[in-house]
């Protein structure tokens, strides 16, 4: 069963959690949101609350049947980064032994804690300069991050509290993970527990937006990829959202198999806007985020191989990766070089992979179909091949939604055909595939869009509309033989199964 969380922040449980009055409230919000598990936060922003109310808010919300945990945001720490003020200087000892008395006092009380997405660091200053030694500060934050999660992190945790399990949540901005001290590969293996954050928030809001709503299903699959059985569920928030966008990354996060959805946060959606009108429409959509998640829980994700090597940042072409699904390619995101796999999207996202070139080649023997971008090309040297597309987003990804239809079916085509299926529709329209015969479309359009799939090599059943989300709009569907023609509302999902 997929379940939904809130979290209330360490301000939060200050003002709201310490009467009966305010602990009443908070629960009948989370009963009428319908959530099934609650995090307390015990550290952020430097407050730091007593034992004793986490104590106390845990007992009132498990007896009134919700599952508690803990969770612990690392901002107004003793000393912090100098270039980028929510991050800490971890080189600085009291911030190393606050750490360890935070999760000390949070572990004591919660079987299970997560670290909000602002665990690294960016710091340059002296005395980070001088540990560093010799590296670059882009693997001395990487090592610095990966060392002091174990001393002051996780060995405190589980000395108070064998059973405790961390949970480390990775950021959406992947592309800089390594150089801001997210050591994914260290980290992963170390940690209890991954998540993953999915708020792609508004795409065209300058401030946190830009990012594609597909970011969300790309970033979650990563990290289910990368967690080999770790990664639990994606955390997005109502910043600079409307409830369609907001209602996106609930079903990105759930398309991508989160196994639980965190909605951030309490005091930011029971009493702020668009908070408040977010809540609503997810609570009206809620019944169809449900079947959503049953429906593709145990069905793999398949589709267009696109790689991102782990731990290695784009020094271009950055965030590339999560547009694809913008354009309708059935992106099946990796962590890994798939030497199975019938088509693959090269980006700079995958130059880091050793033996790369080899790779390539050895998939051009076997008939696979490749497909690059231009840094791509350019760095590894390889010929673009005649009748190849080559993706070139130039200065910005969102060129791409601007596409030329003839350069576009194109590309589509030569990296679906081989999966048995081609697509005709515009761009902002995505395709996810799962197993052979299910398939997931999405209107990202604010205007209704005609789309013609055509399932020619996928498995023969006949489709039918199994689950459709959007506002009060119908969806249509015609079919001739394998293939479908579906009339797809604006902000709309479409389920055929």
């Amino acid at each position: 069963m997929h379940l939904f969380s809130t979290l209330f922040t360490a301000q939060s449980v200050d003002r709201d959690l310490r009467t009966e009055e305010g602990l009443q409230r908070c629960i009948a919000w989370c009963k009428e949101s319908k959530l099934q598990k609650v995090y307390i936060e015990s550290f952020r922003n430097g407050l730091f609350i007593e034992q004793e109310l986490l104590e106390k808010a845990r007992d009132r919300f498990q007896a009134e049947g919700f599952l508690v945990h803990g969770c612990v945001t690392p901002t107004g720490l003793p000393k912090v980064s100098n270039n980028w003020k929510d991050g800490g200087c971890y080189s600085y000892p009291p911030t190393q032994e606050l750490m360890a008395a935070i999760f000390r006092r949070t572990a004591a009380v919660f079987d299970t804690v997560m670290i909000d997405d602002f665990l690294f660091t960016d710091c340059t200053c002296e005395e980070c300069d001088k540990a560093r030694g010799e590296r670059s500060f882009a693997d001395f934050h990487a090592d610095l991050m990966h060392e002091m999660s174990v001393r002051c992190i996780l060995r405190p945790a589980h000395e108070v509290n064998p059973k405790c399990k961390v949970i480390i949540k990775y950021p959406l901005w992947y592309e800089n993970f390594h150089k801001n001290g997210y050591e994914t590969v260290r980290q992963t293996r170390d940690f209890d527990l991954i998540w993953a954050g999915t708020e792609t928030r508004e795409p065209d809001a300058e401030r946190w937006g830009r990012y594609p709503q597909t970011q969300g299903f790309y970033m979650m699959a990563w990290d289910v990829k990368l967690g080999k059985g770790k990664c639990m569920g994606g955390w997005f928030d109502p910043y600079t959202t409307t409830p369609p966008t907001y209602l996106e990354q609930a079903r990105q996060t759930i398309l991508g198999h989160a196994k639980e959805t965190m909605l951030f946060c309490f005091r930011s959606l029971e009493e702020e806007q668009p908070g408040m009108d977010d809540t609503a429409a997810l609570r009206k959509e809620r019944p169809g985020l449900d079947e959503l998640a049953y429906l593709t829980e145990n069905k793999a994700i398949v589709g267009v191989s696109v790689p991102k090597q782990p731990d290695v940042d784009a020094a271009e072409e950055r965030y590339l990766s999560s547009f694809y699904g913008m354009l309708g390619i059935p992106v099946c995101p990796e962590t890994e070089l798939d030497e199975g796999a019938k088509s693959v999207l090269l980006g700079a996202q995958a130059l880091g992979y050793p033996g790369v070139r080899d790779y390539v080649l050895a998939m051009r023997e076997k008939g696979a179909a490749l497909a690059y971008s231009k840094a791509f090309l350019r760095v590894t040297g390889l010929d673009a091949q005649e009748g190849v597309p080559v993706v070139d987003p130039g200065e910005d990804n969102w060129s791409l939604m601007d596409m030329p239809e003839a350069t576009l079916n194109a590309l589509r085509d030569h990296l679906t055909l081989p999966l048995g299926l081609k697509l005709r529709a515009p761009s902002r329209v995505a395709l996810n595939l799962y197993d052979n015969d299910m398939e997931v479309l999405q209107n990202f359009n604010d205007f209704d869009v005609d789309i013609e799939l055509d399932l020619f090599g996928r498995d023969p059943k006949a489709r039918a509309l199994a689950l459709v989300l959007s506002k009060d709009k119908q969806v249509s569907l015609r079919r001739e033989g394998r293939r479908y023609f579906v009339k797809l509302p604006a902000r709309t999902l479409a389920v055929l199964f």
